[in-house]
């Protein structure tokens, strides 16, 4: 019966140590994704943001100042035009910018939120998801500082 306890903890740990290997691996790929987007948009590279998002179906929500100065909620549907605007910013404001993750949540290894902030210019609130084994920007929602 003592053998039985052994193999069964042996097992535990093996899968324990699985689990926790494949979650750094998705940590690793969103971090990726989030810094290809990011990076992408300051040095307007369409090949890192094209990768980051899954263009053909995200979508990107933002609060902006409108022209009265209040807030008002913005949102666009079609983020292939939005990158390709991204990507020819003739002045873009260059990949060594200051940003970081805040926070990330990784729920069944398929569905993640990250947190981001962009020193002095805005805060993300990105979901991604894992789409034929790569992880993807679904949705983005963000707020100007």
């Amino acid at each position: 019966m003592r053998i039985f306890y052994i193999l069964a903890a042996l097992v535990c740990m093996q899968t324990s140590a699985f689990a926790e290997h494949h979650g750094d691996a998705d940590k690793a790929a969103i971090k990726a994704a989030v810094y290809d987007y990011f990076h992408g948009q300051g040095e307007a590279s369409e090949e890192r943001l094209f990768r980051a998002f899954a263009a053909d179906h995200a979508t990107m929500v933002g609060v902006i100042r409108n022209d009265q100065g209040e807030d008002s909620v913005r949102s666009w549907k079609d983020m292939n035009e939005v990158l390709a605007n991204w990507a020819a910013n003739e002045n873009p404001p260059g990949g060594d910018r200051d940003g970081e993750i805040l926070h990330m949540n990784v729920v069944d290894g398929r569905i993640a939120t990250v947190l981001f902030r962009s020193a002095d210019r805005f805060y993300d609130a990105l979901t991604l998801a894992k789409v034929n084994g790569e992880w993807k920007i679904v949705a983005k929602a963000f707020v100007l500082q």
